[in-house]
């Protein structure tokens, strides 16, 4: 990632208008391949590309550069996140932001860490002065209106934030520097990752509508609410009043 990290690099688009770099197709690549070669019984599903596997237990998810945009402005805010799922759990997980060498990790049952410091959420109460990170997406799977959510909140006091890399604020939820993240998109590459370390962690996980998180064909989600647990009911009801 950092190899192909600079101003004015070149970029491609793909069919729902959004960026791809170089970075992003050799590092799903190169996923792809050890995975193949190491593990050949896990099914991959990744951004760029994966890997069939008929009846396969586990499944592997990558994104491998979450925060395609910003990394193709020159922002360095972006990771690279990878779980292993059987079912609908989430087994072992990891964000890294190579930027920082900050590798947020877990394996379930044992715990979250980052680099080697085992973390926990944070263990603020309120929606004031909490910190929220909500990604707007194209075509939210439910009905509910985020402008009306993103203003409560704000009126509410939250401190309100808009990033383009979805798992690195997993991280932040895990690691207790932010309480909350919502996300209303489809895609549940970076969710699993963001699942078992926020959850390891002490925090708690849902989707969009409070209901259990679950991964459909091909990792499809229905959004997520990813908090320290300590808001979640009340976050959950905002975004259901908001329609």
């Amino acid at each position: 990632m950092l190899k192909n990290f600079k101003l004015g690099m070149r970029r491609e688009w793909k069919s729902d208008n959004t960026p791809l770099t170089i970075a992003d197709t050799v590092i799903n690549k190169l996923v792809v391949d050890a995975l193949r070669r190491d593990y050949p019984h896990i099914h991959v599903i990744g951004e760029e590309g994966g890997r069939d596997v008929l009846a396969a237990k586990y499944t592997a998810f990558c994104d491998p550069l979450d925060g395609t945009i910003p990394f193709s402005l020159g922002v360095p805010v972006s990771t690279f996140c990878i779980s292993v799922v059987r079912g609908h759990m989430p087994l072992v997980a990891v964000i890294y932001d190579p930027f920082n060498r900050r590798m947020w990790h877990a394996v379930r049952g044992s715990g979250s860490f980052l680099n080697r410091k085992r973390i926990s959420v944070s263990k603020h109460k309120s929606i004031h002065r909490a910190n929220i990170c909500m990604v707007w997406w194209k075509a939210p799977p439910g009905n509910y209106n985020l402008h009306i959510v993103c203003e409560w909140l704000m009126n509410a006091g939250a401190i309100w934030m808009n990033p383009v890399s979805i798992a690195y604020f997993g991280g932040l939820v895990a690691s207790g520097q932010l309480e909350a993240t919502i996300f209303p998109g489809q895609n549940g590459w970076e969710t699993a990752a963001m699942q078992l370390i926020v959850k390891e962690a002490g925090g708690r996980v849902t989707d969009i509508y409070g209901k259990e998180m679950r991964y459909g064909s091909g990792g499809c989600i229905e959004g997520h609410i990813i908090s320290n647990g300590l808001l979640h009911d009340e976050l959950v009801s905002i975004v259901r009043d908001c329609q």
